[in-house]
């Protein structure tokens, strides 16, 4: 029983970078701005010809369609881990990844990202850095025989011009 609890599926929060938020922000402010234009522009000056009746519902459903896919990226941003597969999910796009198929897992100390290998093939992860042992030690439990290591940060030599 106590195994069975173990091996339920663990969640965690992709970790996205400053440039991501912003980028974020700055898709929904244009999206937000389209529709609202659009909308004053079609009660303005209503719709009047074929290529009205085309650009501004298409406007609509494009900055419709830019809110949809950021929110699930921030709502749905993931990695899980459950007894048989490592499952990324990036909002509407989902990928699994046999766990028995990992070879390695590479913390590495100086980018503070996890990199699992499948054989040649390979993935970049990016969580918060407190989650890596737990992500890790997720992964263990379902395939012990998975190698973990990581990087050490090397000195790097003094500049002398300073």
């Amino acid at each position: 029983m106590k195994r069975q609890e173990q091996l339920q599926t663990k969640y965690f929060k992709i970790k996205f970078s400053k440039l991501i938020y912003v980028l974020i922000v700055g898709i929904l402010l244009l999206s937000f701005a389209s529709i609202g234009v659009s909308v004053w522009q079609m009660v303005r000056f209503g719709l009047h010809g074929f290529s009205d009746y085309l650009k501004y519902p298409l406007l609509l459903l494009i900055s419709v369609f830019c809110i949809a896919v950021v929110v699930a990226m921030l709502v749905k941003s993931q990695y899980a881990v459950n007894k048989q597969y490592l499952i990324t999910s990036y909002g509407f796009i989902k990928s699994k990844f046999p766990v028995q198929n990992i070879t390695s897992v590479l913390q590495d100390t100086d980018t503070k990202k996890l990199t699992v290998y499948f054989g040649e093939q390979f993935i970049v992860l990016n969580l918060a850095y407190e989650w890596n042992e737990q992500f890790v030690r997720a992964i263990l439990d379902v395939n012990p025989n998975v190698d973990y290591s990581f990087t050490m940060a090397e000195n790097k030599p003094q500049d002398d011009n300073k």
